[in-house]
This record gives C-alpha cells, sequence and structure tokens, in this order.
C-alpha cells in the first residue's frame, strides 16, 4: 500500500509558489458546516486550508489558477483527498436519525427534498469509497478576486438536488449560474479535470495516480506536504 505522505501535496501550499494569485480553500468536513452537520472522521478542525492532491492534480489545478486569475477569478476549495475513514463515518452518518436541531437546519440547507438514505441510492453521496480516496477529485468552485464573492451557481456546494446536475436548464437555476457552471466546467476540462453529472462542483483529474484508496487523517502538520518533490 502506498504512503499518503509520499504522493500527496498541499495544493494551496503550492499554488502559493505557482500561482500569481494563490488557490484559497477551506475543508467543509472538517467543520460542522457540512450537510452532516458536524466534523467527519478523518479531519482535524485545526487543518481547514491543508487541502491534499496527487503531485500532476495539483500541479494542473494551479494552472487551473492561473487561468482563471486572468479573467479577475479564482478557485476555492471545498474538499480533495478524503480519508477513507471518513467515508465510512458517512455510512454510518446515513443509518443514523437526525439527532438535534443543528442537523435539521444541515439538511434544509443541503438535502431539503431527501432523505438521508436516498443521497447513496440517487448518487449524491457514497458509502464505500469515494473517488477522493484516491487522491485526484477536487470539489471547487470560483470566486471574484475583487471581493472575495462566490460566483452565483445556482446552488450551495453540496446542495443534493436535481437543481445541481450539469444538465439542469436556466428555467431552474438562472442564465447567470448555467453560464457560470459552464465556465467552470470548460476551464477544468482544459486542463484535464473530468465533471460529474450530478454534482456541478466535482471534478475528478483524469489520470489516476494512485491504485487503492487511502485514509490518512488530515492534520495541522502536513500543510506543505510534498512541495519540494514538486518545487525541486
Amino acid at each position: 500500500m502506498v504512503n499518503p505522505k509520499d504522493v500527496l501535496v498541499d495544493v494551496i501550499g503550492l499554488s502559493k509558489q505557482l500561482c500569481a494569485v494563490p488557490i484559497e480553500g477551506e475543508l467543509a468536513y472538517a467543520t460542522k458546516e457540512n450537510f452532516l452537520g458536524r466534523v467527519v472522521d478523518g479531519y482535524h478542525p485545526d487543518a481547514l486550508e491543508v487541502c491534499l492532491l496527487t503531485r500532476k492534480a495539483a500541479e494542473q489545478l494551479c494552472d487551473v489558477q492561473n487561468e482563471v486569475v486572468k479573467q479577475g477569478l479564482g478557485l476555492f476549495v471545498f474538499d480533495a483527498f478524503r480519508p477513507l475513514r471518513a467515508v465510512k463515518n458517512f455510512s454510518s452518518w446515513y443509518r443514523e436519525p437526525l439527532n438535534n436541531d443543528f442537523e435539521k437546519e444541515r439538511k434544509q440547507v443541503h438535502f431539503p427534498h431527501l432523505k438521508k438514505e436516498d443521497l447513496v441510492r440517487l448518487g449524491y453521496a457514497p458509502e464505500t469509497i469515494s473517488r477522493h480516496n484516491f487522491g485526484g477529485a477536487v470539489d471547487l468552485s470560483l470566486m471574484r478576486l475583487e471581493d472575495k464573492q462566490f460566483l452565483d451557481m445556482g446552488t450551495v456546494f453540496d446542495f443534493f438536488d436535481s437543481s445541481s446536475h450539469l444538465d439542469a436548464k436556466a428555467e431552474i437555476i438562472g442564465e447567470e449560474a448555467l453560464q457560470n457552471r459552464e465556465l467552470l466546467v470548460n476551464v477544468m476540462e482544459s486542463f484535464d479535470f473530468l465533471p460529474y453529472p450530478f454534482e456541478w462542483w466535482h471534478f475528478e483529474y483524469h489520470k489516476q495516480e494512485v491504485a487503492d484508496p487511502m485514509d490518512m487523517e488530515i492534520t495541522p502538520d502536513l500543510k506543505g506536504l510534498g512541495l519540494s518533490k514538486c518545487l525541486q
């Protein structure tokens, strides 16, 4: 089995070296502000900006950032490498009742029209293995550099509904959101990231660099991981 520390790179740290304007990000599952309503196993709450990807995916994402900066935009990462233990945490959560008022609030934000058990069946969330476990998938959006505001994408990140699908029409999400999604998809595809039809925010690097899913807690000490190998 590969050691995750040997193949993963801190993409935000790398972007500070390779990009005119660094990529920004905050791991949604290292906070309570996510669809579970709690910090997810494998994410340390003090490692919000430790966004890890395999080397080629990280380098290519920096190229994406340099491209969108030309348009006054920047990338914002919600999730990148996801430990396998986090998916196991998801799997147990699907089978639990909503435990408190905060979880009920998060349900209204992320899946108001669905039940927990619908999320796996409809392709919105993994039950055993995620593409994120291999280090080549990333969840992100675009923001304006001048005011740090997200572009209108029609829904929030992790909104589990047909309105998050890439084939959602302007009549549902609005013309501006449709154009912004097309912009994001086009620029990501131009640097070899493949979109996921059900989630406008999810992209996967076209070449899987690791054969097996990885499990490593994302902790503050991983900030700067792998930079020396990329910059040598």
